[in-house]
């Protein structure tokens, strides 16, 4: 029986308890003020339950409000972690860049210094063939330079040479007329005049001829055969020839 219905029923009692004392009041002296306590408690009662009710309501009203922030909690946590899934999975992303480009510089590095060193080698060879070449220059101006000494050289001998030869045909004309003007006398013009083309005489009966001393024309012939002269001279059989004619 709720705590309404009590106070209707106490009611109803109280109503029954007055008119019994209406009837006779001194036979019933306590029937007349236990229902008024009863009526007292019971308001308090019920006060104190609409105070529970109240905060009973207020509770669920907190209690619904929290459910409704652990609600919202759980799914600000379970988008929290499904934004840091999607972050960690950024981060391994921005890692593995990381960690390519690293890889990435690391041989550009490796390049850069391949490079560096091969100019270096480069660099060194080139110092080497200009050094090279400034030593060729050298090496090829002094030889132009001998070059044209010894052109000039040449060019003196060649017009000296030239000279010689463009008078030669004079001064052999001019010997041959001073050799038959009798202007020119040697041993060695006596004995090669004194034989014959293509006969071989013995050189004794020769110089007993011109009164020439044997060892004079022996020494004379000898020369001329080491000059690769005309003559063929036997010095065992004492013996001499002329090879061709001696145009005088």
């Amino acid at each position: 029986m709720s705590l309404t219905d009590t106070k209707s029923s106490l009611k109803k009692i109280i109503s029954i308890i007055e008119e019994l004392n209406g009837l006779n009041s001194n036979s019933i002296p306590k029937l007349q003020t236990q229902p008024t306590n009863l009526l007292e408690q019971i308001g308090k009662l019920e006060e104190a339950k609409t105070n529970d009710l109240r905060t009973i309501e207020s509770n669920d009203d907190e209690i619904n409000s929290l459910k409704n922030k652990i609600s919202q909690n759980q799914r600000d946590i379970a988008s929290l972690e499904e934004n840091n899934a999607e972050l960690h999975n950024q981060r391994q992303t921005l890692l593995d860049k990381i960690q390519d480009a690293q890889n990435e510089l690391n041989e550009t590095q490796t390049k850069i210094t391949a490079r560096r060193e091969e100019l270096a080698t480069r660099s060194s060879r080139l110092d080497q063939l200009e050094n090279r070449l400034i030593e060729l220059k050298d090496i090829q101006e002094k030889f132009d330079n001998k070059m044209k000494e010894l052109e000039t050289q040449l060019q003196e001998e060649y017009n000296k040479k030239e000279k010689f030869s463009n008078s030669y045909a004079m001064r052999t004309a001019a010997m041959k007329s001073l050799i038959k003007a009798g202007y020119v006398q040697s041993a060695q013009l006596k004995l090669i005049q004194a034989l014959q083309p293509n006969t071989t005489l013995e050189l004794k009966g020769i110089v007993q001829a011109m009164g020439l001393r044997e060892d004079v024309a022996k020494s004379i012939l000898t020369k001329i055969v080491q000059k690769n002269g005309p003559i063929e001279y036997d010095e065992g059989s004492g013996t001499v020839t002329l090879k061709g004619e001696v145009d005088f």
